[in-house]
C-alpha cells in the first residue's frame, strides 16, 4: 500500500511537470465539489440558461465526479493564458466600423490545443506513477464534459470566483482557460482555498452593456452579449440590438475593466496567437464574407462551429450600430432578400437603423 509520503512527492512532481509542459498554473483538488449544487439548481430552475439545455440535462452529473470517472480520487486543475496581445480594448470597442470579437477565439480553437495538452499530462503522469504498478487512470476536460471548473479551481488554489462568475488571479487577472484532469491517484489536495480579493469593486457589474451580472457573483446567461451572438441559434432580441454595438463574437467587457486584469501576462502558446489579423478586422470586411471565405478563415477555430448564417447576422446587427455610411447601407441592401430569414431580419433592422442615421 502506498503511503501519503509517496503522493505527497508525485504531487509535487505532477505539478511541476504541469508547469514544464507549458500550463501556467497547476493545483490538485479533493472530489468534493458540490458546494453551488443547490445555488445552480436554482439559477437553472429561473431559466438563466436561455435555450441551452444542455445545462439543465446535465446538471445531476456535473457535481459528482463519479459521473465523470469511475473511483475518482482527486482532480488536477490547470490554467492557460489565452490573451495575444497588450491592446486597448475599449478603444476598439469604440470604433463602431471595426468588429470586436472576443479575444479567446482570435487563433485556434482552444478545446484541441487544451485537450491535446491535457491528455500529454497526464500520459506523463502515468510514467511517473508507472514504478509503483498504481493502474493509473485519468479523464482530461476541457468543456467535453459537464464539469464545475470554476469550483475546482478555486480548491485548487487557482484563483477565486469574481463577480463577474469567471476564476480570478491576484497575480494574472483571468484571461485565461482552464481544464482538468479526473484522475483515480490519491494525490495531496491544495490545503489553502485562494481568498477573494472583489472587496466592494462592481466595475464588471456596472459595465454590462445588457445589464446581465444582475448582482456579484450571479449571471443570467439569457441576457449575456456572448449568449446572444454565440450559442443562440435564433433572431436576436430587438431590445439587445443596440446593446450589441460592434461585438461580432462574444464579449469581453467585464474582463477588460477588471482592475486584476493589469496583471494578466500575454500568452506565449502560439495556437492563441491571432490569426487573419481577427483584432483588427472592418465589419465591412467580415460581411462581405462568401460562405467559402468564412470557412477558410475559420478552420480550425472556435468561430466556425457558429456557421456562416449567424456570422453574417451577427455582423448585419454591427453594422446597424456603425455610424451612418452610404457604403454599409448599400452592402446591406444587397443582402436585403437573402434566402435566410435570419440574415433578412438582421439585414432589414440594420437599413433602417442606417437610414434613421441620415
Amino acid at each position: 500500500m502506498l503511503d501519503k509520503a509517496y503522493w505527497k512527492d508525485i504531487s509535487k512532481k505532477i505539478i511541476a511537470t504541469g508547469k514544464e509542459l507549458g500550463f501556467n498554473d497547476v493545483g490538485i483538488s479533493d472530489t468534493v465539489i458540490n458546494q453551488n449544487q443547490r445555488l445552480y439548481k436554482e439559477w437553472i430552475d429561473a431559466k438563466n440558461h436561455g435555450a441551452m439545455s444542455y445545462l439543465e440535462d446535465h446538471q445531476d452529473i456535473k457535481f459528482d465526479p463519479e459521473n465523470i470517472l469511475a473511483n475518482t480520487k482527486s482532480i488536477i486543475s490547470v490554467r492557460l493564458d489565452y490573451l495575444p496581445l497588450n491592446e486597448n480594448l475599449i478603444d476598439l470597442i469604440n470604433q463602431k466600423d471595426k468588429a470586436y470579437i472576443a479575444r479567446y477565439a482570435l487563433g485556434r480553437d482552444y478545446h484541441k490545443t487544451l485537450k491535446k495538452k491535457l491528455n500529454h499530462f497526464g500520459s506523463l503522469i502515468e510514467s511517473i506513477i508507472l514504478e509503483s504498478d498504481f493502474d493509473f487512470k485519468f479523464r482530461a476536460i476541457t468543456d467535453s464534459a459537464p464539469s464545475p471548473e470554476i469550483e475546482i479551481a478555486t480548491q485548487a488554489g487557482l484563483g477565486w470566483r469574481g463577480k463577474n462568475t469567471l476564476l480570478l488571479n491576484k497575480n494574472n487577472g483571468s484571461w485565461f482557460f482552464l481544464g482538468e484532469l479526473y484522475t483515480n491517484a490519491p494525490l495531496v489536495f491544495n490545503q489553502t482555498s485562494s481568498t477573494n480579493h472583489c472587496g466592494s469593486c462592481s466595475a464588471c457589474i456596472d459595465i454590462c452593456p445588457t445589464q446581465a451580472i444582475e448582482k456579484p457573483y450571479y449571471l443570467n446567461a439569457s441576457k449575456c452579449i456572448s449568449y446572444w451572438t454565440i450559442e443562440h441559434k435564433g433572431t436576436i432580441p430587438i431590445s439587445f440590438r443596440k446593446k450589441i454595438g460592434n461585438r461580432i463574437y462574444g464579449c469581453d467587457d467585464c474582463q477588460i475593466i477588471c482592475p486584476w486584469n493589469k496583471f494578466a501576462k500575454k500568452s506565449t502558446e502560439i495556437d492563441f496567437f491571432v490569426r487573419h489579423k481577427l483584432n483588427n478586422i472592418s465589419l465591412m470586411g467580415c460581411f462581405l464574407m462568401d460562405n467559402h471565405r468564412f470557412n477558410e478563415y475559420f478552420n480550425g477555430s472556435a468561430i466556425r462551429r457558429i456557421g456562416y448564417e449567424k456570422w453574417i447576422s451577427n455582423v448585419a446587427i454591427a453594422l446597424g450600430n456603425a455610424g451612418h455610411d452610404q457604403k454599409i447601407i448599400d452592402a446591406l441592401i444587397k443582402r436585403s432578400e437573402d434566402p435566410s430569414n435570419l440574415i433578412k431580419e438582421h439585414v432589414l433592422w440594420a437599413i433602417s437603423e442606417q437610414e434613421a442615421k441620415k
